[in-house]
Parts: structure tokens; C-alpha cells; sequence
């Protein structure tokens, strides 16, 4: 990296801190155009993982770093084969094609299964950015293929980077932007008990590709489920206790309240999408549960930041 483009990425990093102090909605629509700019609020420290990596390594993997998703590159070249996502190990137990793995090639052998390498599972067809992409190359791109993260790829097609929906949650966090939650939040909100299996549960995340789950009893916000939490069990330890027979089904009667979050993050429909974006940040959930008078009314997602972010920066160049 040369001394040229180092200099203009502290510039870049320093426009958006300053944006973020001044606690307005804009953080300057020639910055979020700029050639490269994407450079600024990517994540370059970039864990990967070769295709002959097996599943259950590629969870362990996950829960480690506490990462979503995981390119899949040649060990030597660095270049990109594929990316291996949570929501890509949870559908081993929520139906679906990867589901297969399980049920038909390993008659529900669990360890089996787990011990198969993740070209099995990954995904092929990746979104990918350039080093020379804009901020707002990247929301429009993360926005039109309705994907979580983008692989950024330098000249030789190597990973240099990954951007993410998290990473336009930071853009406006803390910041008093005029936005209030209710105007962007889901109010259809689908949830599940605490008694419902996690195979039932998955399969209620893959139908409607959600990444989290409320958990409600008698009407009241109890808890939280997310494909994060599915992977730290299945990267675990404690999966194996479920084991006797290494029966897959041993595996998914396990109950969501076993494995849920009660450290649910909430916040009321009134106030600032600002302090939304700060508590997803913060928490690290991806979401922020919002109630009223103890009940569940909606659900506010990095996905509904990200769409906030790109709204307001297209509309500054309007």
C-alpha cells in the first residue's frame, strides 16, 4: 500500500469521525462518491478459510472471531472461491437444499455431516467490491442483491477486505439524525416460543431469511434467538452433550430457551434511529427489539439502517 493511498484513507477515516461528532444525518455526499472511499469503513484484518476446512471448523471459526461469514479462499493465492455465512450452517437443520447434507448423504449422522468440508455448503456466486469502490457503490450493491456483506478484491482478485451492513450501522450511530424508530422498523413481526425446537426455529429463519428471532411467552419479550447463537451451539462443546446415538435429531430437539439470549436490547418506537444504530453497535446483535408497555411492536434491523443510510445519502445528491 503505498504512502499516497495510506494518507487518503486517514483522511477519509478522519471526514467520517468528524461527520459522526457534528451528530448529523450527511457525512459529506463527495466523500460517500469518492473513487475507494468503501476503503474507509471496510474491515481489513479479513479472517478466511481454505474450501478443505470442514463445517464444524468453519462454526468454531465463526464463534471465535464473531464473525457472520467467512470467504473461502486458496491458501496461497488468496483468492476468492466462495463465502460460507451462518445462515448457511443453519440451514443444515432448517430444510432447504444444504439440509440434504444432513438427512440424505449421512443418513443423519451429526458427526458426519459436521466433519465435511464447507465446499459442500458454500456459496459460489459471491457479491463482490473492488479496492476502488465507493460508500455508495456498496449500499446500492448490498441494497439490489439483498446480501449482508460484500468481499472487496484487490487487482489480482485476492480478499483485501469485507464490508458489511454493520459497517453503515457505525455511520450513524450516536448521531441525532430526526429519524424516528417506528418509521423504520418491521411492525409484522414473526417470533417463536421458548419450547420450540431449534430445527423449527431454523426452519422459520430460512423460510423468511431472517438472522434473528424474538422469543415471546404470553405476549411478553423474553428473549432473542439469532443464527450467531445457533453457531456458538453447534461450534461447541455442548452440542456433543446432546449426542448419544450421534442422531442429527438428538441434535434439533435441543429448545430455543437452551440457547436464546434473556439480554434482549429494546428501545421504544419515539426514539432517534441514531440511538438505535448505537445500541446495535454496541450490543453486537444486529437488531434492536422495539416495545411498548412491555409488548413487542417491531423489530429494527442493520438491514433498516443500512436503507436509512443510503436514503439519506442519495438524497443529498438529488
Amino acid at each position: 500500500m503505498n504512502r499516497e493511498h495510506i494518507d487518503t484513507r486517514r483522511r477519509e477515516k478522519y471526514m467520517i469521525s468528524k461527520a459522526r461528532e457534528r451528530r448529523a444525518v450527511s457525512f459529506s455526499s463527495e466523500l460517500s462518491r469518492r473513487i475507494g472511499s468503501i476503503m474507509s469503513i471496510a474491515t481489513l484484518k479479513v479472517v478466511t478459510i481454505p474450501p478443505t476446512m470442514t463445517i464444524k471448523g468453519a462454526a468454531e471459526t465463526m464463534s471465535r472471531y464473531r464473525f457472520r461469514r467467512l470467504p473461502v479462499t486458496d491458501p496461497g493465492t488468496n483468492r476468492l472461491r466462495g463465502i460460507v455465512g451462518s445462515s448457511d450452517i443453519v440451514e443444515l437443520f432448517g430444510g432447504g437444499d444444504k439440509s440434504r447434507l444432513i438427512r440424505e448423504k449421512y443418513q443423519g449422522n451429526f458427526i458426519a455431516a459436521m466433519n465435511e468440508s464447507v465446499r459442500e455448503i458454500m456459496v459460489t456466486d459471491v457479491v463482490t467490491l473492488s479496492t476502488t469502490s465507493s460508500i455508495v457503490d456498496a449500499m446500492l450493491e448490498l441494497l439490489s442483491s439483498r446480501v449482508g456483506g460484500a468481499v472487496i478484491l484487490d487487482e489480482e482478485e485476492s480478499v483485501t477486505g469485507i464490508v458489511t451492513e454493520r459497517d453503515f450501522v457505525h455511520l450513524l450511530a450516536e448521531k441525532t439524525t430526526g429519524m424516528r424508530v417506528e418509521e423504520h422498523m418491521s411492525d409484522r413481526v414473526i417470533t417463536t416460543t421458548p419450547g420450540t425446537s431449534i430445527e423449527d426455529a431454523a426452519r422459520i429463519m430460512c423460510r423468511n431469511s431472517f438472522r434473528r428471532l424474538p422469543v415471546v411467552s404470553e405476549g411478553r419479550l423474553i428473549g432473542l434467538l439469532t443464527t450467531r447463537m445457533l453457531i456458538d451451539f453447534i461450534g461447541s462443546s455442548r452440542v456433543f452433550a446432546k449426542l448419544v446415538r450421534n442422531n442429527t435429531e438428538e441434535v434439533l430437539r435441543t429448545k430455543v430457551e437452551e440457547i436464546m439470549s434473556t439480554q434482549v436490547p429494546t428501545i421504544s418506537g419515539d426514539a432517534d434511529l441514531g440511538e438505535a444504530a448505537a445500541m446495535i453497535e454496541r450490543t453486537g446483535r444486529g437488531t434492536v427489539c422495539v416495545v411498548s408497555d412491555g409488548e413487542l411492536a417491531g423489530i429494527l434491523t442493520e438491514r433498516d439502517i443500512l436503507e436509512a443510510v443510503a436514503g439519506g445519502v442519495m438524497g443529498e445528491g438529488s
